[in-house]
């Protein structure tokens, strides 16, 4: 499974933080104090799909992407 967007011409896809964990957070905040934290990408994505004004942490560039996020079976 994989989590991903395509914003401003680049494919930006969801990765474990820290090499252990993938974070999500709510709209408008980067605050690591607000993120909740999943162990595997199928629990972040059911998450998303649950709370989809939620974000995710993505790569290139680490940023935290709330909008168009795509899930890949």
């Amino acid at each position: 499974m994989k989590i991903c967007a395509l914003t401003n011409g680049v494919m930006r896809v969801a990765y474990p933080v820290g090499g252990s964990a993938y974070k999500c957070f709510p709209s408008g905040s980067n605050l690591a104090a607000d993120a909740l934290t999943f162990e595997t990408v199928v629990e972040a994505a059911e998450f998303l799909i649950k709370n989809p004004t939620w974000g995710i942490r993505m790569n290139p560039g680490a940023a935290i992407i709330y909008d168009n996020i795509q899930i890949h079976r």
